[in-house]
C-alpha cells in the first residue's frame, strides 16, 4: 500500500507538471504536425477579391459613409459585409453597363448600370419594411402570449424564452436575441430598447416603457400587458384600415412613377437617334435636367400624400 500511494503521488505531481508546462518539446516534429494539418490554399481570383473588399471596407470606413448599414443586412438576411455587397453590385453594374451599350448605346447602358443600386436599394428597403410590418402585426399576440405565461407563473424572463420558441420569425428571432443577451448578463430593458430601436416600433417601445416602470413601481404585468396588447391591437386595425383605404393612391404613385422610365427605355431602344437628341443637343439636355428634378419632385409630393403618420 505504501508503494501504491508513492506511486499515486509521483504520477499526479507528474500529471501538474504537464499540465503547466505542456507536453515535452522534441516528442513530435514539425514535420509530423505539418502533415496532420489542413492548410486552407486560396486561389488568385480570391486573394483579389478579399484584397478588393478590404480596399472598399477601409475607403468606407475613411469616409464615415456607408450605402447600406449593418442592421438593415442583418434583418434583410443578406450574409455578406456592405463592403462585399458594394463590389458585387459595382460588378453588376458594369455587367448591365456592358450589355446596355452592346444592345443600345451607352445612354441605355448607364441607364441600367444606374438601376442596378437602385433596385438593390429599393429592394433591401422593401425587405426590411417587410420585416418589420410582420413585427408590429405579431406584437399583440406576442404580448397575449406573454400575459399568459406570466399568469402561469413563470417568471419574465422565462416567458420570453417560451414565447421565442411558440411564435413565427421575425418575433422569435428577436425575443431569443433578448434572452440570449439576458443571460449573457446584459440588462432585460436594455435589450427590448435595441428590439424597438431595431425595428423602428413605437408600439414596442411603449412596452418596454411599460416594463420599465412596472420594474420600478411594481404592479401587476400582466394585466399591464394586456391592456397595452388592447391598445397596441386597436392602433394596429387602424393602421390596417389606413393602407387599405390608401392602397390605390400607392399604386398610381408607382404606376406614375415607373411609367416615364419604361417610355424612355423603350423609345431607347426602338428609336435611339430621337432619344440621342436628349444627350447631344442643348435645349434636350436642359429639357432631360428639368424632367427629372420635376420626376423627384413629382414622387416626394406623391409620397407624402400617402405616407399618413398617426
Amino acid at each position: 500500500m505504501l508503494v501504491l500511494g508513492v506511486a499515486l503521488v509521483v504520477a499526479s505531481l507528474a500529471c501538474v507538471a504537464v499540465a503547466v508546462n505542456g507536453v515535452p518539446a522534441g516528442r513530435v516534429s514539425d514535420e509530423r504536425i505539418e502533415h496532420l494539418t489542413i492548410a486552407r490554399r486560396s486561389s488568385g481570383l480570391t486573394r483579389v477579391s478579399d484584397a478588393i473588399v478590404d480596399g472598399v471596407e477601409s475607403l468606407l470606413h475613411r469616409r464615415g459613409w456607408r450605402p447600406f448599414g449593418a442592421a438593415e443586412l442583418e434583418l434583410a438576411h443578406v450574409a455578406m459585409s456592405a463592403a462585399s455587397l458594394v463590389v458585387l453590385l459595382t460588378c453588376i453594374a458594369i455587367v448591365a453597363l456592358a450589355i446596355g451599350v452592346v444592345l443600345g448605346n451607352v445612354v441605355v447602358g448607364l441607364l441600367l448600370a444606374v438601376l442596378v443600386p437602385v433596385g438593390a436599394r429599393l429592394w433591401l428597403s422593401r425587405r426590411v419594411a417587410r420585416l418589420r410590418h410582420r413585427f408590429a402585426g405579431q406584437l399583440p399576440q406576442t404580448l397575449q402570449m406573454i400575459a399568459a405565461s406570466l399568469r402561469a407563473g413563470h417568471s419574465f424572463p422565462r416567458a420570453l424564452d417560451a414565447v421565442s420558441k411558440e411564435v413565427d420569425a421575425p418575433m422569435a428571432e428577436e425575443l431569443a436575441r433578448v434572452v440570449n443577451e439576458n443571460r449573457l448578463g446584459r440588462d432585460l430593458v436594455d435589450s427590448l430598447r435595441t428590439i424597438a430601436d431595431r425595428m423602428r416600433s413605437q408600439d414596442f417601445g411603449w412596452v418596454t416603457g411599460a416594463i420599465a416602470a412596472q420594474r420600478e413601481t411594481g404592479g401587476n404585468l400582466n394585466e399591464i400587458l394586456d391592456q397595452v396588447a388592447g391598445t397596441i391591437r386597436e392602433r394596429h386595425h387602424l393602421r390596417m384600415q389606413v393602407m387599405s383605404l390608401s392602397a390605390e393612391g400607392r399604386l398610381s404613385a408607382v404606376v406614375l412613377m415607373g411609367l416615364p422610365v419604361a417610355v424612355g427605355l423603350y423609345f431607347t431602344l426602338v428609336s435611339s437617334d430621337t432619344m440621342a437628341v436628349f444627350v447631344d443637343a442643348p435645349i434636350g439636355k436642359a429639357l432631360l435636367v428639368g424632367s427629372v428634378v420635376l420626376y423627384v419632385v413629382g414622387g416626394l409630393w406623391m409620397r407624402s400624400i400617402v405616407d399618413i403618420e398617426f
